[in-house]
């Protein structure tokens, strides 16, 4: 019972995290008070979560658990704070979003065009990997590496093409910040996701030690 209370509590910490994120890129199109402050109310309600399941966590994995039970347990305990990490960049990336309306920077075409396939991109490495870890669906899991090399792919052209922008004086050197800002939580928040495929991937190959 334990257990399966701690895997509902993990899922609901991991759906909120995910939602958390994606209210965040929808204020980066969209700005409003409100979604900031709905950001900054979730971004605390996961860090509560991570607190208190984290302790709950630590004591289970003390307790005499079949195989199964323990590596759940490990999968939880490793894959927690990548969670938490997520919803943090999602308060991130809020604040970026709050500078753009407050500044009134805008990006060039290019710019804004890549941003947004990024976006799209993050979308769906997030959402693969919450749902992977959601429905315990090994095969969905391993979908979310590839995706990871495709945007640190993306980001590592954007970072260059920026770079030539700078250069011809087609953006600014505010605009420049801001840009980096946002690639660099994006690029942090797929590392995450890949984080949580991994933990999943190893557990079930059994190379995780299950006292973690």
């Amino acid at each position: 019972l334990a257990v399966e209370q701690s895997r509902l509590t993990v899922n609901s910490m991991a759906k909120t995290a995910r939602d958390n994120l994606l209210r965040a890129l929808d204020l980066m199109e969209h700005y409003s008070d409100e979604g900031m402050e709905q950001v900054e109310q979730t971004e605390d309600l996961v860090d509560r979560y991570e607190d208190k399941l984290g302790t709950y966590l630590v004591k289970l994995n003390t307790q005499e658990l079949d195989v199964r039970q323990n590596q759940n347990v490990s999968k939880y305990l490793h894959t927690l704070s990548d969670f938490e990490r997520i919803s943090d960049h999602a308060m991130n990336i809020a604040e970026v979003a709050q500078e753009i309306d407050e500044k009134k920077v805008s990006f060039s075409e290019h710019g804004d065009k890549e941003l947004r396939t990024l976006g799209a991109a993050l979308g769906e490495i997030l959402n693969t990997a919450i749902t992977a870890f959601v429905e315990d669906d090994i095969e969905t899991a391993y979908k979310v590496e590839p995706l990871e090399e495709w945007i640190d792919v993306l980001c590592d052209e954007m970072k260059s093409r920026h770079v030539t922008r700078l250069k011809d004086g087609t953006c600014s050197l505010s605009q420049g910040f801001v840009f980096n800002d946002i690639i660099t939580n994006f690029e942090r928040v797929a590392d995450h996701c890949s984080n949580i495929a991994i933990a999943m991937i190893e557990l079930e190959d059994n190379e995780f030690d299950a006292q973690g």
